[in-house]
């Protein structure tokens, strides 16, 4: 019974030995360790020592029963208790070593003692307040299928830089924006002018004013809603998409969005992305 103990508790000891690190700091003194991970050391480092000094408890006691039982010999009673302190030692190694082998068993992560670190989260102080999708602004970017062409080139009256904010000309698109302007022009639809094209010069909702695949237009020389519901119309015969933002003019089917600065309408190039 004394080999079987030995045999039980070489393991537990070499285990202890090989992994067990005495650490002389204080507690919460080490520099070189994580102060989210001290606690997670201290706890491992106390496991470790316990799981030595009871293999180390245990084996005396083994070696005493063992004593016993051979010094008791014709004496019944003294060999029955050197039995007893040698089964009590093995009971309380497969203790100590059931406990890690069932936590391992289970998921080795459980014998991870090191606490999850929390990562430092930045939040951008210039976060447009919106509860929109993705704001654009002032991006030059670059348009989705083709270099960014200029509308005036192409026939069309913008804005002039000197009304836009920051001086900024906002005068180009996609060549599938100036098609399908160019495609309303030819369904009737009343003569606009280009308030924002590429590059954007105030934030937007949509992001297609960040490549050229939408613009904001104003009818000419306003002077009645039909004049935008013709626009809509030419818009539609085109098959492309448009928003009325005709809201303080009080237009039938206008909407205003959270980035709606006056009145205009908004159209989307067709098979832009």
């Amino acid at each position: 019974m004394v080999a079987v103990g030995i045999v039980l508790i070489a393991p537990v000891i070499a285990f202890a030995a090989g992994t067990f690190t005495i650490d002389t700091t204080v507690p919460g003194s080490n520099t070189t360790t994580a102060p989210t991970q001290k606690i997670g050391a201290i706890i491992a480092n106390f496991y470790q020592f316990a799981l030595l000094i009871g293999g180390i408890l245990a084996l005396g006691a083994i070696v005493w029963g063992g004593v016993k039982y051979t010094w008791a010999q014709g004496n019944p009673s003294a060999q029955s208790e050197g039995k007893e302190w040698i089964k009590a030692a093995i009971y309380g190694l497969m203790l100590l070593a059931g406990a890690y082998i069932i936590l391992n068993t289970i998921n080795p992560n459980l014998l991870n003692l090191n606490l999850p670190t929390i990562q430092q989260i930045t939040v951008p102080s210039n976060v447009p307040q919106s509860t929109s999708t993705v704001i654009t602004t002032n991006v030059p970017g670059a348009c989705a299928t083709s270099a960014c062409l200029s509308l005036a080139a192409a026939g069309f009256t913008c804005k002039p830089a000197s009304q836009q904010p920051g001086g900024v000309s906002s005068c180009t698109a996609d060549q599938l924006m100036i098609n399908t302007l160019q495609c309303i022009a030819s369904h009737g639809a009343p003569p606009i002018t280009i308030t924002e094209a590429m590059p954007p010069t105030v934030p937007h909702i949509s992001h297609c004013h960040n490549d050229g695949c939408c613009v904001d237009v104003v009818v000419s020389n306003f002077q009645s809603c039909n004049q935008v519901t013709a626009l809509m119309n030419a818009v539609s015969a085109c098959g492309a998409t448009a928003a009325n933002e005709y809201i303080s003019a009080g237009c039938p089917g206008a909407t205003s969005f959270d980035t709606t600065q006056g009145n205009n309408v908004h159209i989307n190039a067709v098979g832009c992305r």
